[in-house]
């Protein structure tokens, strides 16, 4: 759901075809000095309705002060021609420096209501930058990240690593406000969706040794109760690694609505995924699929004959020497473990995002990693550890002759260019925002974790101008 949200009421900006700009200057006005009960006010006045009953008004409010924490005050440089039912506006954030156009999908019918918005970034042109030391390589994202952390704009760890060679490394911010204990390079952060990679290379791993197989279906290894009517039949291993199954999301209102301290293993997630429509005929279309994830995590069960979480740990984890990795149960005492923290529109201040969270983490995502582990799991992955090395492109090859996204290949990101092939994944969820992106062609590894909503994205984009100007 973030993902659809994001960025979609950071600026419900409704000035006219005609370009309005002192509606624009009344938004940013709001979002530059407004208060939460303004805020809460202009976005009940400006927001479609139908996205207001689609996600509620206090998503959208959450949402709105997460964006205004991360960016700061916006300058305005330069008010865009509107395009296809988009105003677009170009500013520069005041917390990272960074220029964005501002992107606000309106309503094609009076009154032209907000859909959704963005912040997209803008690259400058004809900037010559001077080459990077690994030790002014160091210096500048220190510098970078330490602005954030001054401006409460991001609380986490991130690492950089050249193959092996860490050449950077910092936390900020804290594991716990309530007690004042900061984040470390050892803090286990909640990785989001980042955790589909685990589950993807669980599966690959079983195919390897010919337990399974991408054709296999769904249904031999499922019991058909668990899924909801329509073509399950279909549904094959492949599909579920490229989210092209047609299954949808178990994140929905009556898990919003459940004890989430019964999601302690796997069958506790059985009423969700059933009652869910299928969405297509699998195969057919993609749609991102945290119920096929979790389908995945069953098939490992039943062909292994032991829990998910068991195989993980001892087929990935300690694999890949990553000893602060795990799906933790939040009621457990958890050393180093960082709660998550958001603004939402029911409080003032910060509010922490554990009775959001199920109590344990699922094959889909929840599970909890330090940058450290995450780095050493980058290596053996890439270093054929995890998989034989067929294997291990075809996960993070694209699939779109499957119907898949141009962006994922088996449980794995795809991105970058020819040259400079990146992949990885993403994790975000309340209080949660995560990236992992390795870059296979110039050996550039990076991890992001945050226990903060919404502020990977900048950090993520300043990374990437240092390693484009990196001269060892």
């Amino acid at each position: 759901m973030k993902h659809l949200i994001t960025g979609l009421v950071v600026l419900c900006l409704s000035y006219s075809a005609h370009g309005n700009e002192k509606t624009a200057q009344n938004f940013i006005t709001v979002f530059n000095e407004g208060s939460q009960s303004e805020v809460i006010e202009y976005l009940s006045n400006n927001m479609s309705q139908s996205r207001i009953e689609t996600y509620g008004l206090d998503a959208y409010v959450g949402v709105f002060l997460n964006e205004k924490n991360t960016y700061g005050k916006l300058k305005v440089l330069e008010y865009l021609p509107e395009k296809n039912n988009n105003d677009r506006i170009r500013v520069i954030s005041q917390n990272n420096n960074f220029e964005y156009e501002l992107v606000i999908n309106k309503q094609s019918s009076p009154p032209h209501k907000i859909n959704y918005s963005s912040f997209n970034d803008v690259e400058l042109k004809n900037i010559k930058n001077a080459s990077l030391t690994p030790k002014s390589f160091s210096q500048e994202l220190a510098q970078f990240i330490d602005n954030l952390d001054n401006n409460n704009a991001f609380s986490g760890a991130v690492l950089v690593a050249k193959g092996q060679n860490v050449l950077f490394q910092k936390a900020v911010g804290y594991a716990s406000k309530e007690w004042q204990v900061k984040n470390n390079l050892e803090t286990k952060f909640s990785l989001g969706s980042m955790n589909k990679m685990f589950t993807a290379i669980a599966a690959l791993q079983l195919i390897e040794k010919g337990k399974l197989k991408l054709d296999d279906k769904l249904v031999n290894f499922v019991d058909k109760s668990w899924l909801p009517e329509g073509d399950t039949d279909l549904i094959t291993v492949r599909h579920l690694l490229t989210h092209t199954s047609g299954l949808g999301n178990f994140f929905n209102e009556e898990f919003n609505a459940s004890n989430k301290e019964a999601y302690r293993d796997l069958s506790a997630y059985k009423p969700l995924v059933a009652s869910t429509p299928l969405l297509f005929k699998p195969g057919t279309r993609n749609r991102y699929s945290n119920s096929g994830m979790l389908m995945l995590g069953l098939i490992v069960e039943s062909v292994t004959e032991e829990s998910y979480y068991s195989y993980v740990d001892k087929h990935i984890y300690k694999k890949a020497g990553m000893q602060n990795s795990g799906s933790f149960a939040l009621d457990d005492v958890n050393n180093n473990l960082a709660t998550g923290y958001l603004k939402r529109m029911h409080s003032s201040g910060w509010v922490n995002s554990i009775y959001t969270r199920a109590i344990k983490g699922s094959p889909a995502g929840g599970g909890f990693s330090t940058v450290g582990d995450l780095h050493r799991f980058s290596l053996a992955l890439t270093q054929f550890k995890l998989l034989n090395k067929e294997l291990t492109q075809a996960a993070y090859s694209e699939k779109t002759q499957y119907n898949s996204a141009p962006w994922y290949g088996y449980g794995f990101s795809v991105g970058g260019t020819d040259t400079n092939r990146v992949i990885g994944h993403g994790g975000a969820y309340l209080g949660v925002d995560a990236r992992l992106d390795i870059h296979l062609d110039d050996d550039f590894i990076v991890v992001i974790l945050a226990n903060q909503s919404d502020v990977v994205s900048p950090v993520r984009r300043k990374i990437n101008e240092l390693i484009s100007s990196y001269k060892p």
